[in-house]
This record gives C-alpha cells, sequence and structure tokens, in this order.
C-alpha cells in the first residue's frame, strides 16, 4: 500500500520527524479557511511522481490565486490519476536539499539506508550520487553515520541526518513498512532540517496488525468531483488466516496462498506431482479494487 505525501506526513510528525505546517484540501471553499499564512505552496496528492513538472506543484500569494491554482490541480490528471485531496503547505527556504530512503531489500533480505547529497527533483542526478549501507545486524547510529560520511556530509549535517535517519527506521519497523523515503529534506541556512516530500510503503500483508493505517484506505465521501472515477477503493476489516488440514494423514508439505484461486491451483499442481499435502494456510486478502 503506497500513501499520499500527506498520510506520509502524518507518520512523519508521529515519530517526530519535522514537517511544516499543512491541511489537507478536499474541496476548493476549504481555502478560504486555510490556517496556514501565505504564501502557501499547493501539492496534487497523487501516488505517481513528477508532480512539479506536470504542474501539480504551485505557489500562490493569496487566497484568490489559491482557488485558481486549486481549481487547476483538480483537473489536472498526472499519469491518469486524478488528485482527491491538494496539501496546502507553508513555503520552506532551503539551503540545501538532500535524498534519504529506508527499504526492504528483499534478496538481501535486509533493511538498506540509501541517500543522497543531490536531493530533489532530477532523478539522474540522485541515481548518480546515491550511496548505499545494508544493516546486517538492526540499526545502529553508526550506520546512519556511516551513510552521511559516503554522502560527503560533515560536522553537524551528519549528526542531523543521523538524527533523522534513526526516526525514519523507528517508523519502518514499527509500521512494518517495505519503503520509507524523504526527498528532499531540507537544511535551512540556520540548520535547521525539514522533511518537504515523503514516501511510505506499507506491506500489505501485515496490515492486520495496524489498523490505524485502513483509515488511509477510505476514500473521501465529502468530495464533490467532476472526474468519473475509475476505480473504487472497497475494505473489509482484515481476518485471521484460515488453516485446512488435509483429509489424508502422511503428507510433509503445507501450502500457503493469497486467496482461493491460487491456492487451488498450487494444489492442483502439488497433486501433478503425486505429492501429498499437510495441508494449507489461506490469507484473505481485505483490499480490493472494483470497476
Amino acid at each position: 500500500m503506497d500513501l499520499l505525501e500527506y498520510q506520509a506526513k502524518e507518520l512523519f510528525h508521529q515519530v517526530g520527524i519535522p514537517v511544516l505546517p499543512s491541511q489537507p484540501i478536499a474541496k476548493l471553499s476549504e481555502l478560504k479557511h486555510l490556517h496556514i499564512p501565505y504564501p502557501v505552496v499547493l501539492k496534487s496528492q497523487v501516488h505517481s511522481g513528477g508532480r512539479g513538472r506536470a504542474g501539480g506543484i504551485r505557489f500562490v500569494q493569496n487566497t484568490i490565486d489559491a482557488v485558481a491554482a486549486a481549481q487547476a490541480i483538480f483537473s489536472l490528471p498526472i499519469l491518469k490519476e486524478y488528485p482527491e485531496v491538494i496539501l496546502a503547505e507553508a513555503r520552506y527556504d532551503a539551503q540545501e536539499e538532500f535524498f534519504l530512503s529506508i527499504v526492504l531489500d528483499y534478496q538481501l533480505q535486509r533493511p538498506v539506508l540509501m541517500g543522497s547529497a543531490k536531493g530533489g527533483i532530477d532523478v539522474e542526478t540522485l541515481l548518480k550520487h546515491t550511496q548505499k549501507v545494508v544493516l546486517h545486524q538492526g540499526f545502529s547510529p553508526f550506520y546512519a553515520r556511516r551513510l552521511a560520511t559516503k554522502m560527503g556530509l560533515q560536522g553537524r549535517l551528519i549528526h542531523g541526518v543521523s538524527i533523522i535517519l534513526e526516526k525514519m527506521y523507528q517508523l519502518f519497523i514499527e509500521k512494518d513498512l517495505d519503503l520509507v523515503e524523504i526527498n528532499p529534506l531540507a537544511v535551512s541556512s540556520s540548520g535547521e532540517f525539514m522533511a518537504l516530500d515523503g514516501k511510505i510503503t506499507v506491506n500489505d500483508m501485515a496490515l492486520s496488525r495496524h489498523l490505524d493505517l485502513l483509515s488511509f484506505l477510505k476514500p473521501r465521501v465529502d468530495q464533490p468531483s467532476s472526474q468519473t472515477p475509475q476505480a473504487t477503493i472497497v475494505t473489509t476489516p482484515p481476518q485471521k488466516p484460515c488453516w485446512l488440514p488435509a483429509r489424508e494423514k502422511g503428507g510433509n508439505i503445507g501450502l500457503i496462498g493469497n486467496g482461493f484461486g491460487l491456492t487451488l491451483s498450487s494444489w492442483d499442481l502439488m497433486l501433478e506431482q503425486k505429492e501429498k499435502s499437510w495441508g494449507l494456510l489461506l490469507l484473505k486478502k481485505k483490499v480490493a479494487v472494483s470497476p
């Protein structure tokens, strides 16, 4: 499950990662009661990247400009996705911008810290300068400092980036994440750090342990939209896996399937090989998309 920027920043705030004052906007009328002083930046809340180049991020100076800009953003599809929410956020003067990420490497079966001193929207430059540190034995401040050093940082920047990475890892573990990313992590002239954008991917199979995250899946029903939605997210409370023992004893193969179709297909393939099953564990996925 991929979270939107404003949802990711809610989780950032919970663990103490600094974020700017912001307000999700679902209706144009909400801009008349904005709690953030102008100037502000309006950001399209879609899952794809490239919002800035596509026109999904706009700076405004007053309410009149904000309404016009928001109307344009709501009507702008980015990779065929229309935003249901716009994030209004305070502006920030950044002197430096970094890229930080923690990703679960399934091949290594380890979390990997990633960072670059060239954060921002230039993907080619970002990838060229990205450094990596694999966590072999859990998190330690040593790993964070090592990544910051490989990024070419010095002095207070090493300390500041290490603190942010430690909080990112806390969130990564507590919420069973596959990815937590800050790009850019901005630094002001006074040395203040600020997460200006963020991405979070939650492991779908761990949602039953984090019911609070399911609220992010619920569609907003209070927003009138001129666009015809292509799909509706449907959620139901997660249930425990269903264990089905084999009728015949003596089997030594256990099957785990995520849905009846996959499970029955696996069962048939096993029987074709004349193998015997000990039983099967059916994992019922509770997130679906209906047309």
